[in-house]
């Protein structure tokens, strides 16, 4: 049976602000999200893939530098098959669009209003639909039909599969059974869907190739493999240099900001991921976690991360300390002062958390 080699991905997103990382860490972050266009034509020529499938969103917004499309146009050359591309809801092909303003290698072909193009040498009709504004209310799949024969054939959208209403193209499961396209590759989702099926037509979305936050976890990278006229066989492979997780810290116990970034580090199962990391645990109310201490320590042995403090104070903070220790002394003391009423009891009390800090060889 003679299949389509296909590798499909998307929603780049190339140059996005990045607003969640460090100034300092944002152009490094920017050129690995171009990278990882070069890693995509790299592997689809490693496997001699026919058609590489792009399903809208490579660019954030107009925002897009020269630079960037240069990088593209390099990188999209390289490719030794055909690459078509969907316009989405980020970069529409309209009027004055990266689309519109730019040309594209010879081997690209940019989709705008619906078209059905024949590849004869591989016996395969690839259609598509791109976004011409950057909301597209009706389905854009709606009453079309796969061309007649007995060919492969493979439809491209950028759009939200579901039922009822949508501001990006609202694609009915419906819609796709009733199309009988060999398969559907769409955009617009960011995590792999897994190979789908309505009817006898399959689709799929690859997600985004590479995360940009905290709401971008797990593995992202492309689908590969055939498409046949009546199945396909096609899979999921993991590109992406950097993931986004959430990790919890339990500080409880710990006293030295030495030992809150040990706790740290330990708790991480790679130091090249972002990490989102949640502070938790109860703390006597005399340990104060310093965020800025912690950041400066950890920015020692991490590129990027993000510190949330959610420990609480513990009930039982002062009873724990033994009596016979410096510590235990002093608290006894100044509970003694408190006994006498003759001090300002609040000053009192900030008055022993500050002590129990410095005797507790923090730098505050």
């Amino acid at each position: 049976m003679k299949g389509i080699k296909i590798v499909q991905s998307g929603d780049f997103h190339l140059d996005s602000p990045l607003t969640l990382h460090h100034l300092s860490f944002r152009k490094m972050r920017r050129e690995e999200l171009l990278f990882t266009v070069k890693k995509i034509i790299d592997f689809s020529n490693q496997i001699s893939a026919d058609l590489l499938l792009l399903t809208g969103d490579l660019f954030d917004s107009m925002r897009v530098t020269k630079g960037t499309l240069d990088y593209l146009y390099k990188e999209l050359e390289r490719f030794h098959g055909r690459v078509f591309i969907t316009p989405g809801n980020h970069d529409p092909y309209e009027n004055g669009s990266q689309y519109e303003m730019f040309d594209f290698p010879l081997n690209t072909h940019v989709f705008r209003e619906y078209e059905e193009i024949y590849l004869e040498d591989l016996d395969a009709y690839v259609c598509g639909q791109g976004f011409t504004s950057p909301y597209e209310r009706e389905n854009q799949l709606k009453g079309k039909k796969a061309p007649e024969g007995d060919s492969v054939k493979i439809l491209m959208m950028h759009g939200e599969v579901m039922t009822g209403s949508n501001e990006y193209n609202p694609i009915t499961p419906e819609s796709i059974g009733d199309s009988h396209f060999s398969y559907m590759a769409i955009g617009h989702r960011h995590d792999y869907s897994g190979i789908l099926r309505e009817n006898r037509t399959s689709y799929a979305y690859a997600g985004i190739p590479e995360g940009r936050g905290f709401d971008e976890a797990g593995d992202k990278g492309v689908i590969y493999g055939y498409v046949y006229k009546d199945g396909v066989d096609l899979t999921f492979k993991k590109l992406n240099v950097r993931g986004y997780k959430e990790v919890s810290v339990d500080l409880s116990s710990s006293i030295t900001h030495t030992d809150m970034v040990g706790r740290i580090l330990s708790s991480l199962d790679s130091k090249n991921d972002i990490h989102k990391i949640v502070l938790k645990g109860a703390l006597p109310n005399y340990i104060k976690v310093d965020l800025a201490e912690l950041d400066r320590e950890l920015s020692k042995k991490l590129k990027e991360f993000k510190l949330v403090d959610m420990t609480k104070v513990s009930g039982d903070s002062v009873l724990s300390i033994e009596a016979n220790t410096l510590k235990g002394l002093f608290i006894k003391t100044i509970e003694e002062k408190k006994s006498l009423g003759l001090h300002d009891q609040e000053l009192l009390e900030e008055a022993k958390i500050l002590g129990l800090r410095i005797l507790s060889q923090e730098d505050f």
